[in-house]
C-alpha cells in the first residue's frame, strides 16, 4: 500500500474528484454548497490527501485576515471516514497555517443540533481542540443556524 501524501490541489482532475467526494455525502453538502465548493476549489488553497493516485479527501482554507485562516470545506470519502485521514489533513493545514504566521483557525458548521449527520462533524472538531464561540441563527447566506469554532495555533 502506498503511503498517503497531502499536497496542494493543482490538477483540474483533482477538483472533479473532490467534488465527487462531496456529492457522495449528500447529508453534508447540498446543491448550493456544491456550487460554492466548486468555485472555492478553483480560487482558494485546497489540500488533497492522495494514496496510490486516488483522492481520499480534501480541505479548503481561506485567509480571513493576516492572523485568521478559515476552513471552508473538508471531506473524506464516505468509506474511509474514521481512519485518521481527516485528522492528518487538519494537522497538515494547521502546520501550513503556522508556517505562514496564522494564529487562529476558524470553521463554521451546521448549528442545527437536531440534524444527526453533523453530530460527528462537530465532535471531530471539538476532539481536535476547536472551541465553539458562537451560534448564529440564521447565518447570513445559509438560511439556517451555524456554529462557529476556533482553534488557537501554537507556534513551536
Amino acid at each position: 500500500m502506498n503511503p498517503m501524501d497531502i499536497h496542494t490541489l493543482t490538477k483540474r482532475d483533482e477538483i472533479r474528484r473532490c467534488l465527487q467526494i462531496a456529492r457522495d455525502l449528500p447529508g453534508w453538502f447540498n446543491e448550493a454548497g456544491l456550487r460554492a465548493m466548486e468555485r472555492d476549489l478553483g480560487e482558494e488553497r485546497t489540500f488533497v490527501a492522495i494514496e496510490g493516485g486516488d483522492v481520499l479527501g480534501f480541505v479548503t482554507v481561506k485567509p480571513l485576515n493576516e492572523r485568521a485562516l478559515e476552513i471552508l470545506w473538508m471531506a473524506v470519502r464516505r468509506e474511509l471516514r474514521g481512519k485518521g485521514i481527516g485528522t492528518e489533513m487538519l494537522l497538515f493545514a494547521e502546520e501550513w497555517a503556522k508556517e505562514r504566521g496564522f494564529e487562529v483557525l476558524v470553521v463554521k458548521t451546521s448549528g442545527d443540533l437536531s440534524y444527526e449527520p453533523y453530530d460527528a462533524t462537530r465532535r471531530f472538531y471539538e476532539l481536535r481542540g476547536f472551541v465553539r464561540i458562537a451560534l448564529i441563527d440564521p447565518y447570513p447566506g445559509w438560511g439556517e443556524p451555524a456554529l462557529v469554532y476556533v482553534k488557537c495555533l501554537k507556534r513551536k
